[in-house]
């Protein structure tokens, strides 16, 4: 092992966008999807547009249907095919959708398409699927995953009044590059299903899936949710229930359509309520150094002292786990040294010359000898041990959240890796502990769940414009006795009940918010924080 050691890069395995589709899915999507009776004098036309080893076209063994399979992976075509069921296609679906488009009406379209990073995704696939994105309307970027113009190419391929039932990681519920995604489905359905479940679909993958279902038609899409235990739960779901109208805000995330009505109505008022703005407005919110090789350039202050680099190294929070009250203090930061967290980031000036230092040389020669200098991001710096934007912030806020989001000052003037965002004030009317208070309100941390990301294991994250984008009620209107308040109830652990002060005293008091308001925003905070986490405890 490297004496500096790196991270692990992810397997062939991890990498392959494949995920067979379970039985009780294949079954529910095609039973939601294709025609019991046809009511036209034809039969019903049907497409599975990445059938793989034929999981799904097991299911379209009728005679009422014209079956169409379509498979880029030649020796996965050959065994849909001995299936003996419709006409299979061994041809790279963009390719083949695009060719065709003028007679692509099939009343319904079924599939589960594999999910292939940017990076990963066969160049020539990966060109054909961008075009018809951009023939579509969209703007792809390198983030755009393969599963993103599958649903486009199926939305494309189904008539008006069609049915589309798509297996998709739940990502597309939330994440940036599906955005106009999302707003395109708003745009060509009239109804769209999201069906999640509580247990992981795919044993032993992380990747947390939704069945789609859409009825292509003039939107904008009426939206309902289900939420079941586990793939077996699906024989006896109904979809049906309670719809809303989807919202047109450009981008919206759509993870918040869990919520009853009446508080996805509280989510749309308050972000007209002039008594919050955006933390943009108030601040600005960037990542954290990105060192290259943070067990290189993160050193314990004892490691820092015995290997005569303390004059090369300035204070550092490594962890957000560090982080106590509203304040990083002198003090919190002595108590993390004498821990011995990594508490000292190594910020060697780019023009400094290495050889006249010999401690200094000795060690950037054990970096090279460790090949840390080969990284992606050492490599391109014009010196690999200088570590760039090492600016000292006036605050900190969580990137990765487990309750609440949270905004901390920073009177130890450290700076920060990229496990937590730094926060610079854009004036000096308030304080960092001010703006720290002021987010940590019911309706700023509802409105976290809505704006951040979560993944399979539970926790949120919020990236900078995100984090940006969260609503506060004025810093200025934070009092000194209320920072010290909520200061002592966080550092004792009780962080539900610093938002419920700052609840009452700012919301309530000040702002003359109703309590059933308060109470409302409490509900969705609850509510799909709960939700979140009990992802974690699959």
């Amino acid at each position: 092992m490297s004496k500096f050691e790196a991270k692990v890069l992810p397997n062939s395995d991890k990498l392959r966008g494949g995920y067979y589709t379970p039985a009780p899915i294949a079954k529910f999507l095609t039973n939601w999807a294709v025609p019991v009776s046809p009511r036209m004098n034809r039969q019903v036309r049907v497409l599975e547009p990445s059938c793989g080893d034929g999981a799904i076209l097991q299911n379209l063994n009728s005679g009422d249907l014209d079956v169409t399979a379509v498979e880029i992976v030649e020796s996965e075509a050959k065994k849909a095919a001995s299936l003996g069921i419709g006409k299979v296609i061994n041809e790279d679906f963009f390719i083949w959708v695009q060719e065709r488009s003028r007679d692509l009406e099939f009343d319904a379209v079924v599939g589960n398409p594999p999910y292939i990073r940017f990076g990963n995704w066969d160049t020539k696939s990966r060109d054909s699927a961008l075009t018809l994105m951009k023939n579509s309307g969209l703007r792809p970027s390198k983030l755009t995953n393969a599963w993103v113009p599958f649903v486009v190419g199926a939305i494309n391929s189904t008539r008006l009044g069609g049915k589309v039932g798509l297996v998709l990681p739940a990502e597309i519920l939330q994440v940036g590059y599906a955005a106009q995604l999302r707003d395109y489905l708003v745009a060509h359905c009239s109804h769209i299903t999201i069906v999640s479940f509580d247990k992981l679909v795919f044993p032993g993958v992380l990747q947390e899936v939704i069945l789609l279902l859409l009825e292509v038609g003039h939107g904008p899409a009426m939206i309902r949710t289900h939420e079941v235990h586990d793939v077996s739960a699906l024989e006896n779901l109904r979809v049906d229930g309670e719809e809303v109208r989807a919202s047109l805000n450009p981008g919206e995330k759509w993870t918040y359509y869990y919520l009853d009505t009446e508080l996805i109505k509280l989510l749309r008022n308050v972000q007209s309520n002039e008594a919050f703005s955006p933390v943009s407005r108030s601040a600005r919110v960037n990542v954290g150094i990105v060192t290259g090789r943070n067990s290189f350039f993160c050193l314990t202050s004892e490691e820092s002292k015995s290997k005569g680099l303390e004059p090369w190294t300035i204070p550092l929070l490594s962890r957000s786990g560090h982080l106590q009250g509203v304040t990083l203090t002198h003090s919190d930061f002595s108590e993390n040294e004498a821990k011995d967290y990594r508490t000292r980031l190594l910020a060697i000036p780019e023009n400094t010359e290495i050889h006249k230092f010999p401690r200094l040389a000795s060690y950037v020669q054990a970096g090279e000898e460790a090949e840390v200098h080969t990284g992606y991001k050492t490599r391109i710096r014009k010196s690999w041990w200088s570590v760039p934007s090492i600016a000292i912030p006036d605050g900190f806020m969580l990137r990765q959240i487990h309750r609440s989001p949270r905004i901390y000052g920073n009177e130890a003037r450290a700076t920060s890796t990229d496990t937590v965002h730094r926060v610079f004030l854009e004036t000096s009317a308030f304080t960092a502990e001010q703006l720290s208070v002021a987010a940590l309100n019911s309706v700023t941390c509802a409105l976290a769940e809505v704006y951040g990301r979560s993944y399979g294991g539970g926790i949120l994250e919020l990236e900078p414009s995100e984090a940006s984008g969260l609503l506060i009620p004025d810093p200025k209107l934070i009092e000194k006795k209320l920072v010290v308040n909520v200061d002592s109830l966080l550092r004792l652990g009780k962080e539900d009940e610093a938002r419920q002060l700052v609840d009452q005293v700012v919301l309530q008091n000040i702002l003359n918010m109703p309590s059933r308001e308060v109470e409302g925003f409490s509900r969705i905070l609850t509510t799909m924080r709960e939700r979140r986490l009990k992802r974690s405890r699959k």
